[in-house]
């Protein structure tokens, strides 16, 4: 069956296999003596559509859930006279990046962040270009793309967000016994 539900975890699926498991980003890690330090790994498919913080010390998000891809339905309209639904998705991403270390071991914010979250971004676009079609049932409407970087960034952590729209079909109507 067809719903907009199984075209979420169809996107889930899609994500993890074409662009998660394709890249390694920085992921904050600290160190038995409380020293914080970086890590790669893959960015983690967040299916339930958000991130709930694990702490109340004050801090917005917590970093082990960074490299992240939020997909998110976020409307659904019919498409007048046919039997499709156009779906908005939109995929939200965060990267940690707090920059590199020179040759004295200093960390250097160098901006780095920025870069990384607009690869993510780029490599979920490309995958979608790629593959217009998903699971054989949600098709990418070409002519339509958005995405834009979280005007406030809160350092080391870098946000941003892409929308797109899939046509998903109705399902088949079922005969009415009466009319034959």
């Amino acid at each position: 069956m067809i719903t907009i539900v199984t075209m979420h975890d169809a996107i889930c699926d899609f994500l993890q296999k074409e662009v998660a498991q394709k890249l390694k980003l920085k992921a904050r890690t600290i160190k038995e003596d409380g020293d914080e330090s970086f890590t790669f790994k893959n960015p983690q498919i967040v299916r339930n559509g958000w991130i709930m913080p694990k702490s109340i010390d004050g801090d917005i998000l917590d970093a082990d859930e960074f490299p992240f891809i939020i997909p998110r339905i976020d409307k659904v309209e019919n498409v007048n006279e046919q039997r499709i639904s156009l779906v908005i998705l939109e995929v939200y991403f965060g990267v940690y990046d707090p920059g590199v270390y020179d040759k004295d071991g200093k960390l250097v914010n160098d901006g780095s962040g920025y870069r990384d979250l607009w690869n993510l971004i780029e490599a979920t676009r490309q995958a979608f270009f790629e593959h217009l079609t998903i699971d054989n049932k949600y098709r990418l409407k070409e002519d339509f793309f958005e995405a834009e970087m979280i005007p406030e960034q809160i350092y080391p952590y870098w946000e941003g967000w892409l929308k797109a729209k899939f046509y998903v079909g109705f399902p088949m109507p079922k005969p009415d016994p009466r009319n034959f």
